[in-house]
């Protein structure tokens, strides 16, 4: 079975899957169960060291309680998530090569997989998807195996089943005034609405990302989740990465893009290519994570990238509350800022949420 997931506009964390059984659609309830902002604190004394006395949470300008203080240095920290997406679409002439970037896919192993769940007793937890065309595939849900772990890896350019399991496939749509490429147009100047050297073959990328935004976003649970995407942030539509961006805002979840097949490959000789790249990167200042660069990714730099980002994960701090149900929802704006020590700065820490 293909679940249609609807993208929409202006929504909010924690929004909850509502399964239609009559069209098999997506919806989500706009009420959030659990809303939490994460930050980096950087300083040469305070660095893992911050208390929550030390943090005051600004809601709409105002200062408001919040209940969940996860640090970096405290025992029972938050179990983290890291949600791989990658670009599985095919070739597009030579600017994309996915054979040639995912060079991992063949040399991947359970060892590198235990490697990357090994946190020294912290609950890291890694699930993997791939798109293709309109779809987001999930090769597996979060998991601690590493056995899972490394087929679903070894997966990522595997041919795309026939017959899905129930509940792996999602047919995606476009977000609010996006469109499909129009391959017949000339380039006007237009970075938004002109269409891509080979969109013809470039997939949704960047819809698989908003599309698992809104699923990492729906449990409403004590799970810190961060997005990392593999591709070159160009699809075959109009939807822009500052799009992916601003969901991601909403719904608090940092991105971490590792932009692949560019050093090389895209030149001035394909300027806007060149320009969307830039602007899928800035996705990693835009949401409190990091941006990467490669030509190709193999097995030990694959290992290197995931690893990094984890440390960066757990390094984080979190501030969360349950707000009250009962109150009308409407959207709010939510800025950690820290009271103490003066020389500490703050990395991320400002969301949107709708409660």
């Amino acid at each position: 079975m293909t679940t249609r997931l609807v993208v929409l506009s202006g929504v909010a964390t924690g929004f909850a899957f509502a399964q239609a059984a009559a069209d098999d659609v997506v919806r989500f309830q706009t009420q959030s169960r659990l809303v939490m902002v994460s930050f980096h604190a950087s300083s040469d004394h305070s660095a893992g060291r911050l208390k929550q006395s030390d943090v005051v949470l600004m809601e709409d300008g105002r200062a408001r309680q919040f209940s969940i203080f996860d640090a970096p240095s405290g025992v029972n920290r938050m179990p983290v998530e890291l949600v791989l997406l990658f670009d599985a679409n095919p070739p597009a002439g030579h600017l994309w090569d996915p054979v040639g970037v995912y060079q991992f896919v063949s040399q991947w192993s359970e060892s590198m997989s235990a490697a990357v769940l090994q946190s020294g007793g912290k609950d890291v937890r890694v699930s993997v998807y791939r798109c293709s065309g309109q779809k987001l595939y999930r090769s597996t849900p979060a998991t601690l195996d590493a056995v899972i772990l490394t087929k679903a890896l070894r997966g990522v350019l595997a041919p795309l089943p026939s017959k899905p399991e129930p509940g792996t496939v999602t047919e995606l749509t476009l977000p609010p005034k996006r469109d499909e490429v129009d391959l017949n147009s000339r380039y006007t100047g237009d970075y938004v609405t002109s269409n891509f050297f080979k969109a013809e073959n470039r997939g949704w990328t960047l819809e698989a990302a908003i599309g698992l935004l809104n699923a990492m976003a729906a449990p409403g649970d004590r799970v810190s989740r961060v997005l990392v995407v593999f591709g070159e942030g160009i699809g075959a539509t109009t939807t822009i990465p500052e799009d992916v961006g601003e969901y991601a805002l909403d719904f608090g979840i940092p991105i971490y893009p590792v932009a692949t097949n560019y050093k090389g490959r895209i030149s001035r000789h394909f300027p806007r290519n060149q320009f969307r790249m830039r602007q899928f990167e800035a996705l990693g200042d835009m949401t409190g994570g990091r941006a990467a660069e490669y030509k190709m990714i193999d097995a030990a730099r694959l290992q290197s990238i995931l690893e990094e980002i984890k440390q960066h994960v757990l390094e984080q701090y979190v501030v969360g509350f349950a707000p009250d149900t009962n109150a009308a929802p409407i959207q709010h704006h939510l800025e950690v800022r820290l009271v103490r020590p003066a020389s500490a700065t703050i990395q991320g820490g400002k969301r949107r949420a709708v409660y």
